[in-house]
């Protein structure tokens, strides 16, 4: 079985968090939601409060196949603050795992040095501050072992990127057809 991390820090976008695990479950892999507040309860950039699977110090690296961090404020900014989470970037994106970032999230991303170095994505405005390779509009980019997002409405295709790249397109497909992804594209004018 896969296994994800997805970094929780004070802050977060709940959608962008509870979408991403909530797809990725129904694809049979394995996300725990890593608090790195030094506590597992874990409060949303909303007020919604959040226990999380396991902290930072708790998790071995080893055993993960993906890291994956949601946008939202002040928790990305927290993200690209944390020495912790940089370190994790960093080595998954040495080691050829995946690495996801979605939002404001890529601020991570550019505190890690990865930016630079990948086209990329992120919430409207905050392409000021990541310096991505090469900057796209498009709402899901996958570069190499990187994928990125938009933000909380691209929140699905995200998550459908990152099981794609785990466990293949037909697993994504089913997820897809699962959750009405084509039913909603198909009356959204």
């Amino acid at each position: 079985m896969k296994k994800a991390i997805l970094f929780l820090a004070n802050g977060y976008e709940e959608i962008e968090a509870l979408a991403v695990v909530d797809y990725l479950r129904r694809a049979e892999i394995q996300v725990d939601m890593v608090s790195i507040t030094g506590t597992l309860e874990t409060v949303s950039a909303h007020g919604v409060h959040i226990k999380a699977d396991k902290l930072v110090e708790d998790v071995n690296a080893a055993e993960y196949d993906a890291v994956i961090t949601p946008g939202g404020l002040p928790g990305s900014k927290l993200l690209a603050e944390n020495e912790q989470v940089v370190s994790y970037l960093q080595s998954f994106y040495e080691a050829d795992k995946l690495v996801a970032s979605i939002c404001a999230s890529p601020l991570a991303l550019e505190a890690a040095g990865l930016a630079a170095k990948i086209k990329g994505t992120c919430y409207p405005g905050f392409e000021s501050q990541i310096n991505f390779k090469e900057f796209s509009e498009e709402i899901v980019v996958k570069d190499g072992n990187v994928i990125t997002s938009r933000g909380p409405a691209t929140s699905p295709y995200f998550a459908l990127a990152i099981i794609e790249a785990l466990v293949g397109k037909e697993k994504a497909d089913q997820i897809r057809n699962g959750t009405l992804i084509p039913m909603v594209e198909g009356s959204v004018k």
